[in-house]
């Protein structure tokens, strides 16, 4: 048997620590890997960050948060109560009542920037996980859509110390790309993008872009309407990938009916309404008839939404 790097990472993603050690522990080629896990998680040798003893012993915390959630498989409400008991003790505030999410806004926020650093809490995912950075770059991009020009803001982030509970427990193989403020501005982690890709420019720039289009035009417009013409946007733009099999994946394997399996379902039955072909035939569409169909089905999208929107 050989080593499969998507069958560990698979358990990784899905939160499944002691899963993902014992597949580790059948390859003799992963010892060092696995020794810094035992390390981490059975030893509690804990990562020392470049910042004072103060701040490790803050983010210390939530990493026992990690090793008591992920690898001694405690209840995520057991294992977040007892983080919010240690962050009240190292604080010494003196409401012992004052809830998780109060401790972080009020006290592990305010630490953290006081060294310089910016600082995001809560859970992703269903987990608890900062994420804490340093540097931030605002650049503004003129991002062409099928329907006109949208100006849209990125904000980049780098140097960071946390990037979530799913970068720690990957050892800091995957992390997450980013994320959207309430103000609509999207959070770049620099560092996982290249900035001259199609994932870049169609993926995350147009698709976040159209979705700011079109809550300028239609402030109500649903998610599954939000998401479905943004994919179609990415199919429009996509010339070096193609996405419909990754929609058609989606279609098909997704048990989770949000707004974007709604969208991949919806776009998927289009394809096959206009060409009258089945799903192993949409796969095997060159990528230039993609882009011709998805245009065409993004120009039936608009009357629709104005229907829909506009009344």
């Amino acid at each position: 048997m050989v080593f499969n790097e998507f069958v560990f990472y698979g358990f990784i993603v899905k939160a499944e620590l002691q899963q993902a050690l014992a597949y580790l522990k059948q390859f003799a080629n992963q010892h060092k890997r696995l020794e810094r896990y035992v390390s981490l998680f059975e030893e509690e040798q804990y990562i020392s960050y470049e910042v004072d003893t103060y701040l490790n012993t803050l983010l210390e915390q939530y990493q026992r948060y990690y090793r008591e959630v992920f690898f001694l498989e405690k209840s995520e409400q057991c294992a977040s109560e007892l983080l919010r008991q240690r962050l009240i003790d190292f604080f010494d505030i003196k409401n012992s009542d004052c809830s998780l999410e109060e401790v972080e806004t009020n006290y592990v926020a305010t630490a953290i920037r006081e060294r310089g650093f910016q600082f995001l809490g809560g859970r992703t995912s269903g987990y608890l996980g900062p994420y804490i950075w340093r540097i931030e770059e605002i650049e503004v991009f003129e991002v062409a859509l099928p329907e006109g020009v949208q100006t849209y803001r990125v904000k980049f982030l780098s140097d960071f110390l946390m990037t979530g509970w799913l970068d720690y427990l990957s050892l800091g193989e995957i992390s997450a790309g980013g994320w959207t403020d309430r103000d609509g501005i999207i959070n770049c982690v620099k560092e996982t993008y290249d900035l001259d890709s199609e994932n870049f420019i169609v993926s995350l720039l147009k698709h976040e872009a159209q979705h700011a289009m079109d809550l300028a035009r239609y402030k109500q417009m649903a998610s599954e309407d939000l998401e479905y013409r943004a994919k179609l946007v990415e199919l429009i733009y996509s010339k070096e990938r193609n996405l419909l099999k990754v929609f058609v994946h989606q279609a098909r394997n997704s048990d989770v009916y949000n707004g974007h399996s709604l969208a991949a379902h919806r776009i998927v039955s289009q394809f096959k309404e206009k060409l009258l072909l089945d799903t192993e035939a949409l796969l095997q569409l060159p990528i230039a008839d993609i882009q011709q169909i998805a245009r065409l089905i993004f120009e039936e999208s608009h009357r629709e939404v104005e229907r829909k929107y506009l009344r």
